[in-house]
């Protein structure tokens, strides 16, 4: 039974409600907290009532609180106010999307990574995504990475608070010295201030590309497992849109969390970053679309 509070984000997807359900009952989490943005139409209405009704089926022992919306926020002011909420209640804690499923050695891994870096001023989330191929090794378990991949993922308040969901910092930002020590490619920065733009403008309705942004904007790392541990099921749904290629599948894989040491070089591995720019975003081979598209003034962004 896992001691960490557990933020389940839910909506109109009853079907993977009760998948994360059925999953967290082998993990039985002794704190659980659930969210559901309000409904946009009779339809959804229905469907959050449904994916509601499956969080009532949580039948072993444990204690659970709920938020339910009436009106709808949309993704980033929703989920941003559901993790507000969360954090208001908890010093640190896993958030799972409906859609992402998990294994048992996530929760482990959450566990002594929040041992592991409970005092640190450099490590500012943990992940349970890897998006690598097996060409990459790594004797203590995990590495660090500038992406803070939201498949299933956890962090404390202390770093939540550094969340700035508008970005209003971004224009300065954007021309530091500090943005631009995060990439090593002029792809990268073109790629990111791309979607920072436009999230900006409030034109992409993310949260959590502004999470990105904020981790980077204060130099925090973010803890990557070796393995993946989280599965996430949602990826052949209309939520992709048009013009953003669609992300493999990962496969999950358990982690002896046991034989994991510690790692105190607290430094980006830059390699494993640039593979996952270039197989997982797709970025080059997206600003490639994106600039054909803009020469016939066709661009998404």
């Amino acid at each position: 039974m896992s001691n960490i509070p557990v933020l389940l984000l839910i909506y109109n997807r009853p079907e993977y409600t009760k998948k994360n359900i059925d999953n967290l009952r082998k993990i039985k989490p002794k704190k659980i907290f659930i969210f559901c943005d309000g409904p946009k139409s009779t339809k959804d209405k229905n469907l959050c009532t449904q994916a509601i009704k499956e969080t009532k089926k949580i039948d072993w022992k444990c204690k659970i609180e709920r938020k339910f919306l009436k009106k709808n926020l949309g993704c980033k002011e929703g989920i941003s106010s559901g993790i507000n909420w969360f954090f208001k209640k908890n010093f640190k804690g896993i958030i799972l999307e409906d859609d992402c499923i998990p294994n048992k050695s996530f929760f482990e891994f959450c566990n002594k990574m929040f041992n592991f870096y409970r005092n640190s001023k450099k490590v500012g989330c943990i992940t349970g995504d890897n998006f690598l191929s097996n060409e990459f090794k790594y004797k203590n378990g995990y590495y660090f990475s500038k992406y803070a991949n939201c498949w299933g993922w956890a962090t404390w308040r202390r770093t939540w608070k550094l969340y700035k969901k508008d970005i209003n910092f971004w224009p300065n930002f954007k021309k530091s010295k500090s943005w631009k020590k995060n990439f090593l490619s002029s792809e990268e920065r073109k790629y990111w201030s791309l979607i920072f733009d436009q999230c900006y403008k409030n034109k992409v309705d993310s949260w959590a590309y502004p999470w990105t942004l904020s981790l980077w904007k204060n130099n925090l790392l973010t803890v990557t497992p070796s393995k993946n541990l989280v599965k996430n099921i949602g990826l052949s749904t209309s939520r992709k849109k048009i013009f953003m290629l669609s992300s493999t599948i990962y496969k999950i894989k358990n982690l002896n969390v046991k034989k994991i040491k510690f790692n105190n070089n607290l430094k980006i591995d830059q390699k494993a970053d640039n593979y996952v720019f270039e197989k997982h975003f797709k970025g080059k081979i997206k600003m490639y679309m994106w600039n054909i598209l803009k020469i016939i003034n066709y661009a998404p962004y």
